[in-house]
């Protein structure tokens, strides 16, 4: 009995330790955007399929989460005209009215600045995307790939560069 259990525990041992099946280098760790679509506040559809060929920004956040509020003023004016979308994480936001208030309180939060990002909501995104603090923004490549995720805010200049200079 004694020796069974020695021989097993030899083969669980040489088994961890060797490649294949249990992993290794060559394990692809590439993570694509899943299939989504939503309407935003400015009455457009936008989705996986739609955004292909467009480098984007898609930044959970909800209504009541006050510290993504600068985050989106930072980022939508240093990156005037890339594409980048609010998704709120909370179902008490969606419905277009709710939207297009929440928009309007965030680009009364600043003055001299305006998110002119689309917002929508998306509960079932964020769960796909495993969405447990507010903001997360998730970086997509022309192609749908998810090239970077960043929690917490992002309000310096120069990370938001470092971030978006990940896509080129």
């Amino acid at each position: 009995m004694q020796k069974k259990a020695l021989v097993l525990t030899m083969l669980l041992a040489a088994l961890s330790f060797s490649p294949g099946c249990l992993g290794g280098d060559d394990a692809s760790s590439t993570e694509t955007v899943p299939e989504f679509t939503m309407i935003a506040d400015d009455g457009l559809e936008y989705g996986d399929e739609s955004l292909l060929g467009t480098n984007y920004i898609l930044h959970f956040s909800a209504s009541w989460c006050n510290q993504c509020r600068p985050t989106m003023h930072a980022v939508t004016n240093h990156l005037d005209g890339e594409m980048y979308i609010v998704v709120s994480t909370d179902a008490n936001d969606g419905g277009e009215t709710k939207l297009q208030e929440w928009h309007t309180q965030v680009n009364e939060s600043k003055e001299d600045s305006t998110v002119s990002a689309p917002f929508t909501m998306n509960v079932g995104l964020a769960q796909d995307f495993e969405i447990n603090n507010t903001p997360t923004l998730i970086l997509v490549g022309k192609d749908g790939t998810v090239i970077d995720r960043h929690i917490g805010p992002m309000i310096d200049q120069e990370v938001i560069d470092e971030f978006w200079a990940q896509i080129q």
